[in-house]
């Protein structure tokens, strides 16, 4: 007797044509999680062969049921097989559509579970499932340049004259030809900030520095993080009565997938752009956005891949910054486990602990146990001059003052020569001149 292996996510067993409803139900689940489906009928739930009767209507009433209670449409394929002397159907079917429905009602695969989607569930999975947004939505700006993007590119041999041509083929314009979200991020235009912001212990409770790479072209932005994170880069030497080790402060290659994957992820659409935080004891890589609807924790952390924004993660392949096979996630899980990825409703966090107290904390603290308590000007000054895009209301949060005090005191820097403001209206360019 055949034993047909076990159900799971594309798999289902019923035992007789009494429960074709509930199979049905199943086919439905499945396509909706993996867009294949196989329900058997004449087999138990253990995989075993337990046959059925197949009359000369059966088949063309399994037909009917499908049409009446699966929409949109599905065309399945029916077999009757046979497995010593006992008949059994295999159907199969395929399907992309965003959702289908069994009865009006909206089902998904978990293992070999079937789970009915609440509201909230089904618009995720909608809104995930075959969508590219920001390619569909159109750019705030019609009016771009891509001369910083262009010259990117084109070190990397890439030729990008027709530029017309290069980006209809490569997902920089929405369906009525104008150009869209991925475009923008792209553009000499792109105005949204890619910051690292250092704190000053092991919470954000005390800011040190705050540094903004964007504000350009995406791809270079990414790759000012890449560089800036590099040289935080220190490898000691720990000795032991044997031999010599080497201790990296951190894994260069996590950071790089971590960092790599928040941008090409992250939730473009709410332009909330990812963010780099560095403490005393570790590194945080911030996105927003969660993992795909379609895809299992377990399939997440094992590496398969489902790009979010598939338009925009093919420029990161690109240009040589990301590759299809999911590499980055499991790199990440291999080297600091699981934990080291934290999931939120709207957040996904990375962390890199430090193998070491880094030398720069080991001075901070040094120079904090000899210098007395700073004043409220010194906090003004040292925060503008590491932060020299940064507005009077952030000065203020970060020192804890009101705007009135911190304007006093810029106004009296600026009065004294210690610094100006080279700036515009639009933004701050603070430079310590004394």
């Amino acid at each position: 007797m055949t034993n047909v292996e076990k159900e799971s996510m594309t798999t289902e067993f019923k035992e007789s044509m009494s429960q074709l409803d509930k199979g049905i139900l199943g086919i439905t689940a499945m396509l909706n999680r993996s867009n294949h489906a196989e329900l058997y009928i004449g087999i138990d739930d253990n995989g075993d062969v337990v046959g059925i009767q197949v009359g000369k209507d059966t088949l063309e009433k399994i037909r009917n049921k499908i049409s009446t209670l699966v929409s949109p449409q599905i065309l399945p394929d029916i077999e009757v097989l046979n497995d010593d002397g006992k008949d059994y159907l295999r159907i199969s079917c395929s399907g992309y559509a965003s959702a289908y429905s069994f009865n009006g009602r909206y089902y998904i695969r978990e293992v070999t579970s079937n789970v009915q989607l609440s509201p909230e569930m089904l618009t995720r999975m909608l809104l995930s499932k075959g969508t590219d947004l920001p390619k569909e939505i159109a750019s705030p700006i019609q009016d771009l340049t891509f001369k910083t993007f262009t010259r990117y590119l084109e070190s990397l041999k890439m030729h990008t004259s027709n530029q017309k041509g290069f980006f209809e083929s490569h997902g920089l314009l929405n369906n009525e030809g104008k150009y869209n979200l991925v475009a923008y991020l792209m553009s000499d235009q792109n105005d949204v900030p890619l910051q690292v912001a250092i704190f000053s212990g092991t919470d954000k409770s005390a800011i040190s520095s705050r540094t903004d790479y964007g504000r350009t072209s995406l791809l270079i932005g990414v790759g000012s993080i890449l560089d800036r994170i590099r040289s935080l880069e220190i490898t000691k030497i720990r000795s032991t009565s044997s031999n010599r080790v080497e201790e990296q402060l951190f894994d260069p290659d996590v950071f790089r997938e971590a960092w790599i994957n928040a941008c090409a992820h992250n939730d473009w659409k709410s332009m909330i752009p990812p963010s780099v935080f560095i403490f005393d004891t570790r590194i945080e890589v911030q996105s927003y956005g969660r993992i795909p609807f379609m895809l299992s924790l377990d399939e997440f952390y094992s590496g398969t891949s489902m790009p979010v924004n598939k338009s925009l993660f093919d420029l990161f392949i690109l240009a040589d910054y990301s590759e299809q096979s999911g590499h980055g996630v499991k790199t990440i899980v291999e080297r600091y486990g699981k934990e080291s990825i934290s999931i939120g409703d709207n957040i996904i966090t990375v962390t890199i602990p430090f193998a070491f107290e880094p030398d720069w904390v080991i001075s901070r603290k040094q120079s904090e146990s000899f210098n007395p308590q700073k004043s409220n000007e010194d906090k003004v000054l040292e925060y503008v001059s590491k932060n020299t895009q940064a507005s009077i209301k952030e000065t203020a949060q970060f020192t804890g003052m009101s705007v009135s005090s911190v304007n006093k005191i810029i106004a009296s820097l600026k009065e004294r020569g210690i610094i100006r403001n080279d700036g515009n209206n639009r933004r701050n360019n603070w430079v310590r001149v004394g």
